[in-house]
């Protein structure tokens, strides 16, 4: 009988790692890759590009990728923004900083396209936030200040 009852057990356990498996592969995930930056980030863009009114962010999913298009508007600047990633508590964070330079009197349409390689067949659940990273001058010292320019859900 204790033999019944402990093979029981066991294939109750063998069941339960094999599923908990096999549930591991068909979880989308999202590998970050790269971040291609556009508008006034490039030597070519010229302050005068064309302003909008309002951010973008416009999220594509496909088999293979997933793309995530900002478009800011910011006061021209002389350096390019820098991009990171990462996820902390299974919220994908994209960071655009700003390294400083000189800036000018004029409004500039700055993109960034955030491009994750996608892993597993399942539909992408992906929380996200999308962070500005500037430097704000503030009692006398230089602090970075975080701006939400866009939080949601990736599916």
């Amino acid at each position: 009988m204790e033999r019944l009852v402990l093979m029981i057990i066991l294939t109750f356990i063998c069941g339960v790692v094999f599923n908990g498996c096999s549930s591991e592969k068909t979880k989308s995930e999202l590998q970050y890759e790269k971040t291609e930056l556009g508008g006034c980030n490039t030597k070519s863009a010229s302050t005068d590009d064309s302003e909008t009114n309002d951010d973008d962010v416009i999220i594509t999913v496909s088999k293979k990728s997933v793309h995530v298009f900002v478009g800011h508007n910011y006061t021209c600047k002389e350096l390019p923004f820098e991009t990171r990633c990462e996820t902390i508590d299974d919220v994908l964070y994209m960071y655009i900083i700003d390294t400083g330079g000189d800036y000018y009197r004029c409004k500039c349409y700055f993109t960034f396209d955030f491009i994750f390689k996608r892993e597993g067949t399942a539909k992408p659940n992906q929380s996200y936030k999308v962070l500005l990273i500037r430097p704000t001058y503030q009692s006398g010292a230089w602090i970075e200040e975080e701006v939400t320019i866009s939080e949601g859900v990736i599916r």
